[in-house]
């Protein structure tokens, strides 16, 4: 397979945003997206971005997702990019990955990831939305 691991530029963020609607219709969670690419685009390439993003550039637009190199390259190039963060106190990879998603849960354990759920009991938690809201609201005044 040829491909090349590469930074995302601003001209990225449509396929950026199309390839999270897809991963979130994929985890049966398309509801859950909530951003654009024009917040990827002002998010992501400013002065003092929010976020970095890796892309693969695959010359064959019919690649199959699964079996082809591609993600194992990713994941790479991002423990490589927090190696290179460690001069910066970065000492960890951290992911999400829905209890379903056996094929994941078993690509990042062949890596060598340690599924915290079974070690050591954490539990995934958020606030978003009014819950985030209200949650502002009660912070003392100023």
């Amino acid at each position: 397979m040829n491909f090349k691991i590469r930074r995302a530029a601003k001209e990225d963020c449509k396929d950026i945003s199309r390839m999270i609607m897809d991963l979130a219709i994929y985890e049966k969670m398309p509801d859950q997206v909530k951003i654009s690419h024009e917040e990827l685009e002002r998010d992501g390439f400013c002065q003092n971005p929010l976020f970095e993003c890796l892309v693969a550039e695959v010359p064959d637009i019919m690649v199959s997702p699964v079996g082809n190199g591609i993600g194992t390259a990713l994941l790479s190039k991002v423990a490589e990019v927090r190696l290179l963060g460690k001069k910066k106190q970065c000492v960890r990879l951290q992911l999400s990955v829905l209890n379903w998603n056996t094929p994941s849960r078993d690509f990042y354990a062949a890596k060598g990831a340690q599924d915290l759920t079974v070690t050591e009991g954490w539990h995934a938690i958020r606030f978003d939305g009014q819950n985030l809201d209200n949650l502002a609201n009660e912070a003392p005044k100023d």
